[in-house]
């Protein structure tokens, strides 16, 4: 399984064992019934992130989740899942599989969905570094045997190698 497809499923489990939420996962392809309170999933974006030198290739993944709600459902307790949400993903990463720790964005309402008119929404934006490929550097061909340290030489205030 690919790094993303890992990732998704791991947010969709962890998402899931939230208190009150009743179906966590991607968007409905069709105009299917869901239980609420839900939570929709999105890969919505990929960027290339700084190389590492690993010939692995770096990628910030953009997520967005969208909390949907009942118009009946309390405020408290809307604003009660969007925080266990962001919660649950601040607190999870996957470093055996290359998948760092989430950097939240921002949550707030979503006004614009026009086709779940008469439920509420919040969502939820985060970007999560992953890096997909093989790692040549581990440590099992070449180790270096020598390495250069660099400082700041303070008497001279340049770059000492």
């Amino acid at each position: 399984m690919n790094v993303l497809s890992v990732l998704f499923e791991e947010i969709k489990q962890g998402l899931s064992e939230i208190v009150g939420i009743q179906h966590c996962g991607a968007f409905p392809k069709r105009r299917d019934d869901i239980r609420l309170p839900a939570i929709l999933i999105d890969l919505v974006e990929l960027e290339p992130a700084d190389d590492p030198g690993t010939d692995e290739l770096a990628l910030i993944s953009h997520w967005e989740a969208r909390i949907l709600v009942s118009d009946q459902m309390s405020e408290s307790d809307l604003w009660a899942l969007v925080q266990a949400a962001m919660l649950w993903l601040f607190n999870h990463s996957w470093p055996e599989t290359n998948i760092g720790r989430a950097r939240l964005k921002q949550a707030g309402p979503d006004h614009f969905s026009p086709e779940y008119q008469g439920h509420r929404i919040w969502l939820i934006e985060w970007t999560q570094s992953v890096r997909v490929g093989e790692n040549v550097w581990d440590g099992s061909t070449v180790v270096p045997s020598i390495i250069s340290i660099a400082g700041l030489d303070a008497e001279r205030n340049e770059l000492e190698v």
